[in-house]
């Protein structure tokens, strides 16, 4: 079944060549021997064979055996999703996104729709028991099933082992993205009261040497970035997109990575610190993000733990040491990002899941 499966993966793209391009990036990848932290590699973990649909695009009877999607509020998408489902031939398995990304569009009808997906998809699929609860609670029932996700230790690793760190510098990785408004909700103001706190208190010659770097999520928080003066009185670096290739280098050269997000989040930017060995203080919100950093998880708004954390990370910097606290756990990476097993299990939910 795995190697010679046939599966279609709706896009979300109602143009073509936008389609094209999406397809060319995860061909490219492939060929690199890429495996990317997200939903567009989970075909990969199934097959070597699989086609991207655009959104309303005809399927000849009989040429794939599975179609993937990951369900979100696009009226245009929901409607060829349901379709699909109807039809019942090829079976559909349904990856739900973030519940803040799913409900902020949803209207009465939108709802309907939603449920008649999960309730006639042959799979559904979630990536955190948060997510699972979610879905379950919208069906009525419980049928969503938690899966692994494309996570690959040793390949993360051996591209991010040839970083060329400048031990001169330090590097501390906040916020990625970067977000002041909508879904994301990282409450940047937040955060950078207690990194101004922190940094007044430290010896001059380490913050001549320290910098903050980060990303924006679109152009409102760039605009919002700029405008705000978020980097007033604090040695911020804005950086400019990059491909998964160069981020991970970027993350290796890094001494320390913050991120805290609020909702049912995946946390990639979890794994590929933890995969890579840095310190990290991340939002306990996350079940994987409490399994990887077990000693650094924090409440979005708790203020007084994040203060000490924050403290530990950079006064470690000047004293040439970690805090226990802000390391990975080795052996949960180990066990996460066991790509081979993780497709082992994935083949096998799919073998075993029953009709709805």
């Amino acid at each position: 079944m795995s190697g010679q499966m046939r599966i279609a993966f709706v896009s979300g793209q109602n143009q073509w060549w936008r389609k094209q391009r999406l397809a060319a990036k995860y061909l490219k990848m492939r060929l690199e021997g890429l495996i990317y932290p997200d939903v567009y590699c989970l075909p990969l973990m199934l097959s070597e064979n699989c086609d991207f649909l655009l959104e309303d695009e005809k399927l000849p009877a009989g040429k794939y055996d599975l179609v993937l999607a990951e369900l979100g509020s696009s009226e245009s998408q929901l409607r060829y999703l349901e379709s699909l489902v109807e039809a019942g031939e090829p079976p559909v398995a349904v990856i739900p996104g973030p519940p803040a990304i799913l409900s902020r569009d949803l209207t009465d009808a939108k709802l309907r729709r939603v449920k008649r997906i999960l309730c006639g998809a042959r799979h559904v699929w979630a990536y955190s028991p948060e997510l699972k609860t979610f879905c379950d609670g919208l069906i009525g029932r419980e049928r969503a099933m938690i899966i692994p996700w494309p996570y690959d230790l040793a390949a993360t690793r051996k591209l991010g082992r040839n970083s060329g760190r400048d031990f001169g510098q330090h590097r501390i990785l906040v916020q990625a993205p970067m977000s002041f408004h909508d879904i994301v909700q990282n409450h940047p103001f937040v955060l950078k009261g207690v990194l101004f706190d922190v940094w007044r208190e430290l010896p001059s010659a380490l913050r001549e040497k320290l910098a903050f770097h980060t990303f924006v999520y679109n152009s409102t928080d760039l605009e919002r970035y700029t405008s705000s003066e978020f980097d007033k009185g604090l040695p911020f670096v804005l950086e400019g997109k990059r491909s998964y290739r160069s981020f991970v280098r970027f993350l290796g050269e890094c001494d320390g990575v913050i991120n805290l997000t609020a909702g049912s989040i995946l946390g990639r930017i979890t794994f590929l610190a933890a995969a890579l060995g840095r310190p990290g203080i991340f939002s306990d919100n996350s079940q994987l993000n409490a399994r990887l950093y077990p000693g650094s998880g924090v409440a979005m708004f708790d203020t007084v733990r994040l203060r000490e954390l924050v403290g530990a990370m950079l006064r470690g910097l000047a004293e040439g040491t970690i805090d226990a606290r802000l390391l990975p756990s080795s052996s949960a990476a180990a066990e996460i990002g066991d790509f081979q097993a993780n497709q082992a299990r994935l083949r096998e939910i799919l073998a075993a899941s029953p009709c709805p």
